[in-house]
């Protein structure tokens, strides 16, 4: 326990002073503000209701509420204490959309070290999002995994957004084939799991796009919403636009089977990794 106590004080240390450190490198100076930003949203929750007692009074940022949830088992945390620290770190995830930071937590590392870059940005159906890098030794992954997990299962269901399973890397790039009316199909899925849809057939062509998603080895298309503009320069071009309302396929070892009656099927071309 005292061990633990030591260790944390440093490591909290080590975030607060760190935004001294290397104040010339703007890219880290980005990283720890964000490490040690306290949510204005962010409500008090006092420490002095817990059973255990913790050595530090506030825990309102993400670095003190990842450090303590990662020493959870050498603090000797009861249950009681454990459920206020998940519910807490849920808290600080609300708070920081609430204000508009849209965040994900990424863990790096291991034998192949830490990244020079520590922050980034991606996009997932059109949201840009914060990509903030958790950096672990080759044994102690564990100390950051349920911090992430909760934290990013909240975010997500804010964002409205459907959380990668174990297959979604599985189902990014291209796909091609022909439906039995002969037409030939063309179908990208992106990882910002955005997607684009063709199909032609000498002179008529058919569109769509909008986002997607999966459950395991089932994939969702739904089409976003045309506005008149488009819909009056689809109609000049002669195009038609396909809406899809949650249309599914199977994907059977790199082909994409319809589920929803019809006879589509598309084989993947090229694989985004």
């Amino acid at each position: 326990m005292k061990n633990a106590i030591f260790i944390l004080s440093f490591i909290i240390g080590t975030l607060v002073l760190a935004q001294d450190s290397d104040s010339t490198n703007f890219q880290k100076q980005q990283y720890y503000d964000l490490v040690n930003y306290v949510p204005i949203n962010l409500k008090p929750d006092s420490i002095h209701d817990l059973e255990s007692k913790l050595p530090y009074s506030t825990l309102n940022s993400i670095g003190v509420i990842q450090a303590y949830s990662g020493y959870r088992e050498e603090l000797e945390l009861s249950e009681h204490d454990r459920q206020w620290l998940d519910k807490r770190i849920s808290q600080i995830a609300t708070a920081l959309y609430q204000e508009g930071k849209r965040i994900l937590i990424s863990p790096v590392g291991g034998y192949s070290g830490c990244p020079d870059e520590m922050i980034d940005t991606l996009y997932l159906n059109n949201i840009k999002i914060i990509d903030l890098k958790f950096c672990h030794t080759c044994t102690d992954a564990s100390r950051i995994s349920r911090f992430i997990k909760i934290f990013n299962d909240r975010m997500y269901t804010l964002m409205n957004i459907e959380p990668p399973d174990r297959k979604t890397i599985l189902f990014f790039g291209n796909y091609q084939g022909r439906n039995k009316d002969r037409f030939k199909m063309k179908l990208i899925l992106n990882e910002d799991r955005t997607f684009q849809f063709s199909a032609n057939k000498r002179k008529s062509s058919f569109f769509s796009e909008g986002l997607w998603n999966n459950k395991n080895d089932t994939l969702m298309l739904i089409s976003r919403n045309l506005s008149e503009n488009e819909k009056i320069n689809f109609a000049l071009a002669n195009k038609s636009w396909l809406k899809f309302n949650d249309l599914k396929f199977l994907l059977v070892k790199g082909r994409l089977i319809e589920l929803n009656g019809g006879s589509w099927k598309l084989r993947q071309t090229y694989i985004a990794l």
